[in-house]
């Protein structure tokens, strides 16, 4: 019996013995990841992954999206075989550098549907003013020409209800709109575009991961079109808009 117990005793010493060289072992775990080496104990190589994950760069990441890169880290920390472990590190790496080319493509793409509605909410303003000019001008012509009519009064006065509350909208969006300079309104935004930016992370990022990137605009450009009528709808006050182009039609 005592042998055999020195036996067991030895061996749970020598697996105790390899699991301290392999975390102490300034060579047992080594890989290249880009430009960056990463050399040491699987502790200090997990320390070194978790600084760059903990880091400024990859401090906004939308929760949907880190819950997926913890995963991947979680994973890759808990090897114990050199191998499989720098394959999983990597794999992690892949996952976080990918996030930081996913920012830089959606904010170029949000940057460029914020220019183009700017240009379409200024083309389009004396527009929405012409018809709620129009739908104003039918309801007093009805009420005018006989007052009895309620059916009729009724549904032109809903008609110039809704072309005010759409002007009013429209104003109230082109102004935030308008105020948003370069790319920087991307960068550092404001509480707006930071609200709709989270909302539609998770999506957008799943169509750079299937590099559907010819989507993104098309989709941004809805989604925020709707965003911003929504915010807009809740805020504005119809009845104290100022008409700008009342002149061009006297």
């Amino acid at each position: 019996m005592k042998p055999l117990l020195f036996i067991i005793l030895f061996s749970v010493s020598y697996m105790g013995y390899n699991q301290r060289a392999d975390d102490i072992s300034p060579n047992r775990y080594r890989f290249r990841y880009k430009s960056q080496v990463f050399k040491g104990s699987r502790l200090q190589i997990t320390a070194q992954l978790r600084a760059i994950k903990n880091g400024p760069k990859f401090s906004g990441i939308p929760e949907e999206i880190q819950t997926g890169i913890d995963e991947l880290f979680k994973d890759a920390k808990s090897q114990a075989f050199p191998r499989v472990y720098r394959k999983k590190a990597i794999v992690f790496l892949d996952a976080l550098y990918n996030y930081e080319e996913f920012v830089i493509v959606y904010n170029g793409a949000l940057n460029e549907v914020v220019e183009k509605l700017k240009r379409d909410m200024k083309r389009i303003d004396f527009k929405l003013e012409r018809q709620y000019i129009k739908s104003r001008t039918s309801l007093d012509r009805a009420i005018k020409k006989d007052s009895t009519d309620t059916k009729q009064i009724e549904y032109l006065t809903k008609e110039r209800r809704k072309s005010l509350i759409r002007l009013a909208c429209h104003r109230w969006m082109k102004k935030k709109f308008d105020s948003y300079k370069d790319i920087d309104m991307v960068k550092n935004p404001d509480e707006l575009i930071t609200e709709f930016k989270k909302a539609e992370a998770a999506y957008i990022y799943s169509l750079f991961g299937k590099k559907e990137f010819d989507k993104i605009k098309i989709y941004l450009e809805n989604q925020i079109i709707d965003f911003y009528y929504k915010k807009a709808i809740v805020d504005i006050n119809p009845e104290k808009l100022e008409l700008q182009y009342i002149n061009k039609y006297n």
